[in-house]
Protein backbone atom coordinates (compact mmCIF):
# COMPACT_ATOMS: atom_id res chain seq x y z
CA UNK A 1 0.00 0.00 0.00
CA UNK A 2 1.25 3.48 -0.91
CA UNK A 3 0.70 4.89 2.60
CA UNK A 4 2.64 1.99 4.06
CA UNK A 5 5.69 2.94 2.02
CA UNK A 6 5.49 6.61 3.00
CA UNK A 7 4.74 6.03 6.69
CA UNK A 8 6.28 2.74 7.87
CA UNK A 9 5.41 1.60 11.42
CA UNK A 10 8.69 2.97 12.79
CA UNK A 11 8.08 6.45 11.34
CA UNK A 12 7.32 9.44 13.58
CA UNK A 13 4.04 10.20 11.81
CA UNK A 14 2.82 6.63 12.31
CA UNK A 15 3.57 6.65 16.02
CA UNK A 16 2.18 10.14 16.63
CA UNK A 17 -1.11 9.47 14.85
CA UNK A 18 -1.77 5.88 15.87
CA UNK A 19 -4.15 6.90 18.67
CA UNK A 20 -6.03 9.34 16.43
CA UNK A 21 -6.61 6.67 13.80
CA UNK A 22 -7.59 4.21 16.52
CA UNK A 23 -10.36 6.57 17.61
CA UNK A 24 -11.56 6.95 14.03
CA UNK A 25 -11.38 3.19 13.62
CA UNK A 26 -13.45 2.66 16.76
CA UNK A 27 -16.09 4.96 15.27
CA UNK A 28 -16.02 3.02 12.00
CA UNK A 29 -16.40 -0.21 13.96
CA UNK A 30 -19.31 1.10 16.00
CA UNK A 31 -21.07 2.20 12.82
CA UNK A 32 -20.11 -1.12 11.11
CA UNK A 33 -19.23 0.78 7.95
CA UNK A 34 -17.47 -2.22 6.44
CA UNK A 35 -20.94 -3.76 6.09
CA UNK A 36 -21.75 -1.14 3.45
CA UNK A 37 -19.87 -3.19 0.87
CA UNK A 38 -22.60 -5.85 0.96
CA UNK A 39 -25.46 -3.36 1.44
CA UNK A 40 -24.36 -1.29 -1.55
CA UNK A 41 -23.68 -4.31 -3.74
CA UNK A 42 -27.18 -5.70 -3.15
CA UNK A 43 -28.75 -2.32 -3.90
CA UNK A 44 -26.82 -1.81 -7.14
CA UNK A 45 -27.64 -5.41 -8.11
CA UNK A 46 -31.27 -4.35 -8.40
CA UNK A 47 -30.33 -1.38 -10.57
CA UNK A 48 -28.27 -3.61 -12.85
CA UNK A 49 -31.10 -6.13 -13.01
CA UNK A 50 -33.52 -3.42 -14.10
CA UNK A 51 -31.13 -2.00 -16.69
CA UNK A 52 -30.69 -5.47 -18.15
CA UNK A 53 -34.44 -5.75 -18.63
CA UNK A 54 -34.32 -2.66 -20.84
CA UNK A 55 -31.23 -3.61 -22.81
CA UNK A 56 -29.06 -6.64 -22.17
CA UNK A 57 -26.14 -4.91 -23.91
CA UNK A 58 -25.98 -1.81 -21.71
CA UNK A 59 -22.43 -1.30 -20.46
CA UNK A 60 -20.64 1.64 -18.80
CA UNK A 61 -23.80 3.69 -18.48
CA UNK A 62 -22.56 7.03 -17.14
CA UNK A 63 -25.96 8.73 -17.40
CA UNK A 64 -27.53 7.29 -14.23
CA UNK A 65 -25.16 8.78 -11.65
CA UNK A 66 -27.95 10.67 -9.84
CA UNK A 67 -29.98 7.48 -9.39
CA UNK A 68 -26.89 5.58 -8.24
CA UNK A 69 -25.95 8.02 -5.50
CA UNK A 70 -29.52 8.58 -4.33
CA UNK A 71 -30.07 4.84 -3.94
CA UNK A 72 -26.72 4.35 -2.20
CA UNK A 73 -27.43 7.26 0.15
CA UNK A 74 -30.86 5.92 1.08
CA UNK A 75 -29.49 2.39 1.53
CA UNK A 76 -26.73 3.77 3.79
CA UNK A 77 -29.25 5.66 5.93
CA UNK A 78 -31.48 2.59 6.20
CA UNK A 79 -28.51 0.50 7.26
CA UNK A 80 -27.18 2.95 9.86
CA UNK A 81 -30.48 3.86 11.49
CA UNK A 82 -32.54 0.68 11.10
CA UNK A 83 -30.59 -2.44 10.15
CA UNK A 84 -27.57 -1.67 12.32
CA UNK A 85 -29.29 0.05 15.23
CA UNK A 86 -31.85 -2.74 15.58
CA UNK A 87 -29.25 -5.48 14.97
CA UNK A 88 -31.12 -6.77 11.92
CA UNK A 89 -27.98 -7.16 9.78
CA UNK A 90 -25.21 -9.24 11.37
CA UNK A 91 -23.38 -10.82 8.42
CA UNK A 92 -19.69 -11.05 9.27
CA UNK A 93 -20.17 -9.98 12.88
CA UNK A 94 -20.95 -13.51 14.02
CA UNK A 95 -22.33 -16.77 12.61
CA UNK A 96 -26.03 -16.42 11.90
CA UNK A 97 -28.55 -18.81 13.42
CA UNK A 98 -30.88 -20.87 11.25
CA UNK A 99 -33.68 -18.39 12.02
CA UNK A 100 -31.58 -15.36 11.14
CA UNK A 101 -30.58 -16.51 7.65
CA UNK A 102 -34.15 -16.20 6.22
CA UNK A 103 -34.38 -12.69 7.72
CA UNK A 104 -31.15 -11.66 6.00
CA UNK A 105 -32.37 -13.18 2.74
CA UNK A 106 -35.54 -11.09 3.02
CA UNK A 107 -33.53 -7.92 3.70
CA UNK A 108 -31.28 -8.72 0.73
CA UNK A 109 -34.38 -9.14 -1.46
CA UNK A 110 -35.75 -5.78 -0.26
CA UNK A 111 -32.44 -4.07 -1.09
CA UNK A 112 -32.40 -5.62 -4.56
CA UNK A 113 -35.98 -4.53 -5.21
CA UNK A 114 -35.20 -1.04 -3.90
CA UNK A 115 -32.33 -0.84 -6.38
CA UNK A 116 -34.62 -2.06 -9.15
CA UNK A 117 -37.35 0.54 -8.46
CA UNK A 118 -37.86 3.37 -10.95
CA UNK A 119 -36.18 1.51 -13.79
CA UNK A 120 -39.39 1.78 -15.87
CA UNK A 121 -39.61 -1.98 -16.27
CA UNK A 122 -42.13 -4.66 -15.40
CA UNK A 123 -41.53 -6.53 -12.18
CA UNK A 124 -38.69 -8.99 -12.86
CA UNK A 125 -39.30 -12.72 -12.88
CA UNK A 126 -38.99 -14.03 -9.31
CA UNK A 127 -36.76 -16.87 -10.52
CA UNK A 128 -34.45 -14.34 -12.16
CA UNK A 129 -34.25 -12.38 -8.90
CA UNK A 130 -33.48 -15.62 -7.06
CA UNK A 131 -30.17 -15.80 -8.96
CA UNK A 132 -29.03 -12.70 -7.07
CA UNK A 133 -30.33 -14.15 -3.81
CA UNK A 134 -28.39 -17.36 -4.34
CA UNK A 135 -25.29 -15.32 -5.14
CA UNK A 136 -25.83 -13.48 -1.84
CA UNK A 137 -26.14 -16.81 -0.03
CA UNK A 138 -22.94 -18.01 -1.68
CA UNK A 139 -21.16 -15.05 -0.09
CA UNK A 140 -23.02 -15.30 3.23
CA UNK A 141 -22.05 -18.91 3.91
CA UNK A 142 -18.39 -17.92 3.75
CA UNK A 143 -19.03 -15.65 6.75
CA UNK A 144 -20.59 -18.42 8.84
CA UNK A 145 -17.11 -19.28 10.09
CA UNK A 146 -15.50 -16.71 12.37
CA UNK A 147 -12.31 -15.03 11.25
CA UNK A 148 -10.60 -13.13 14.04
CA UNK A 149 -7.47 -11.02 14.18
CA UNK A 150 -4.82 -11.48 16.88
CA UNK A 151 -3.55 -7.94 17.52
CA UNK A 152 -0.40 -9.16 19.26
CA UNK A 153 0.67 -11.75 16.69
CA UNK A 154 -0.85 -9.73 13.83
CA UNK A 155 -2.34 -12.79 12.21
CA UNK A 156 -5.80 -14.14 11.44
CA UNK A 157 -7.18 -17.23 13.12
CA UNK A 158 -10.36 -19.24 13.43
CA UNK A 159 -11.07 -20.80 16.80
CA UNK A 160 -14.12 -22.77 15.71
CA UNK A 161 -14.26 -24.83 12.52
CA UNK A 162 -17.58 -26.59 13.18
CA UNK A 163 -19.53 -27.51 10.02
CA UNK A 164 -16.89 -26.01 7.74
CA UNK A 165 -17.48 -28.60 5.00
CA UNK A 166 -21.21 -27.90 5.17
CA UNK A 167 -20.82 -24.14 4.73
CA UNK A 168 -18.22 -24.45 1.98
CA UNK A 169 -20.53 -26.89 0.16
CA UNK A 170 -23.52 -24.58 0.57
CA UNK A 171 -21.47 -21.69 -0.80
CA UNK A 172 -20.53 -23.76 -3.85
CA UNK A 173 -24.09 -24.98 -4.48
CA UNK A 174 -25.56 -21.49 -4.05
CA UNK A 175 -23.13 -19.94 -6.52
CA UNK A 176 -23.69 -22.80 -8.95
CA UNK A 177 -27.47 -22.26 -8.83
CA UNK A 178 -26.93 -18.52 -9.40
CA UNK A 179 -24.78 -19.37 -12.42
CA UNK A 180 -27.38 -21.72 -13.90
CA UNK A 181 -30.28 -19.31 -13.40
CA UNK A 182 -28.24 -16.41 -14.77
CA UNK A 183 -27.38 -18.45 -17.85
CA UNK A 184 -31.01 -19.46 -18.34
CA UNK A 185 -32.17 -15.84 -18.18
CA UNK A 186 -29.32 -14.60 -20.36
CA UNK A 187 -27.99 -12.41 -17.56
CA UNK A 188 -24.29 -11.96 -18.33
CA UNK A 189 -23.49 -10.29 -15.02
CA UNK A 190 -24.80 -12.73 -12.45
CA UNK A 191 -23.82 -15.78 -14.50
CA UNK A 192 -20.26 -14.64 -15.21
CA UNK A 193 -19.63 -13.26 -11.73
CA UNK A 194 -20.88 -16.52 -10.19
CA UNK A 195 -18.65 -18.55 -12.50
CA UNK A 196 -15.61 -16.50 -11.47
CA UNK A 197 -16.48 -16.73 -7.76
CA UNK A 198 -17.20 -20.48 -7.65
CA UNK A 199 -13.53 -21.64 -7.59
CA UNK A 200 -12.98 -20.02 -4.20
CA UNK A 201 -15.62 -22.24 -2.60
CA UNK A 202 -14.26 -25.31 -4.41
CA UNK A 203 -10.72 -24.68 -3.18
CA UNK A 204 -11.99 -24.10 0.37
CA UNK A 205 -13.93 -27.36 0.14
CA UNK A 206 -10.93 -29.35 -1.11
CA UNK A 207 -8.56 -27.84 1.46
CA UNK A 208 -10.94 -26.82 4.26
CA UNK A 209 -8.36 -26.50 7.04
CA UNK A 210 -6.46 -23.41 6.00
CA UNK A 211 -7.14 -19.85 7.04
CA UNK A 212 -6.03 -18.41 3.71
CA UNK A 213 -8.78 -20.24 1.80
CA UNK A 214 -11.41 -18.92 4.22
CA UNK A 215 -9.98 -15.42 3.78
CA UNK A 216 -10.30 -15.68 0.01
CA UNK A 217 -13.81 -17.12 0.20
CA UNK A 218 -14.96 -14.21 2.35
CA UNK A 219 -13.34 -11.41 0.37
CA UNK A 220 -13.15 -12.28 -3.31
CA UNK A 221 -16.77 -13.25 -4.17
CA UNK A 222 -18.09 -9.91 -2.85
CA UNK A 223 -15.30 -8.06 -4.66
CA UNK A 224 -16.02 -9.95 -7.89
CA UNK A 225 -19.74 -9.25 -7.83
CA UNK A 226 -19.15 -5.56 -7.04
CA UNK A 227 -16.65 -5.18 -9.90
CA UNK A 228 -18.97 -6.87 -12.40
CA UNK A 229 -21.76 -4.49 -11.38
CA UNK A 230 -19.41 -1.58 -12.09
CA UNK A 231 -19.22 -2.69 -15.71
CA UNK A 232 -22.83 -1.62 -16.15
CA UNK A 233 -22.94 1.05 -13.41
CA UNK A 234 -19.44 2.59 -13.46
CA UNK A 235 -20.28 5.30 -10.92
CA UNK A 236 -20.53 2.57 -8.29
CA UNK A 237 -16.77 2.19 -8.23
CA UNK A 238 -16.29 5.68 -6.72
CA UNK A 239 -17.91 5.03 -3.29
CA UNK A 240 -16.42 1.53 -3.28
CA UNK A 241 -12.88 2.87 -3.71
CA UNK A 242 -13.39 5.64 -1.14
CA UNK A 243 -14.67 3.23 1.52
CA UNK A 244 -12.06 0.59 0.67
CA UNK A 245 -9.10 2.98 0.90
CA UNK A 246 -10.41 4.70 4.02
CA UNK A 247 -10.78 1.43 5.94
CA UNK A 248 -7.36 0.21 4.74
CA UNK A 249 -5.61 3.38 5.88
CA UNK A 250 -7.37 3.41 9.24
CA UNK A 251 -6.60 -0.27 9.92
CA UNK A 252 -2.98 0.21 8.88
CA UNK A 253 -2.42 2.95 11.47
CA UNK A 254 -4.44 1.04 14.09
CA UNK A 255 -2.90 -2.41 13.75
CA UNK A 256 0.01 -2.08 11.34
CA UNK A 257 -1.72 -4.32 8.78
CA UNK A 258 -3.23 -3.74 5.37
CA UNK A 259 -6.90 -4.73 5.62
CA UNK A 260 -9.13 -5.22 3.65
CA UNK A 261 -6.57 -6.72 1.35
CA UNK A 262 -6.30 -8.79 -1.81
CA UNK A 263 -3.56 -10.77 -0.12
CA UNK A 264 -3.82 -13.44 2.57
CA UNK A 265 -1.66 -14.88 5.34
CA UNK A 266 0.67 -17.52 3.98
CA UNK A 267 2.86 -18.22 6.97
CA UNK A 268 0.53 -20.75 8.55
CA UNK A 269 1.51 -23.32 11.12
CA UNK A 270 -0.25 -25.90 13.23
CA UNK A 271 -1.97 -23.21 15.28
CA UNK A 272 -3.75 -21.79 12.21
CA UNK A 273 -4.49 -25.07 10.47
CA UNK A 274 -6.66 -27.87 11.81
CA UNK A 275 -5.41 -31.29 10.81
Amino acid sequence: MFVQRIFPPESKFFKNNKNNFSKIGDLFDSLQLIQLFSIWTLTISGLVLGSGQTDRYIYLDWTNWISVFIKLSVATILFLFILRSKSLWNVGLRPLSKNEIPLHVFIALCLILFGWMNTSNNFPDIIHISAYIFAFLGCLFGFQLNLEFDKDKKEWFNSKWDDKELYFSLAFVSLLIALIIGFKYDDPFISTASAVAIPFSIIALIWPNHIRHLQRLRFYPIFIFAMFLCVRVPWFIIPLIILFIAIRIINYFRYGIVYPSFGVDFDEDISTSIR
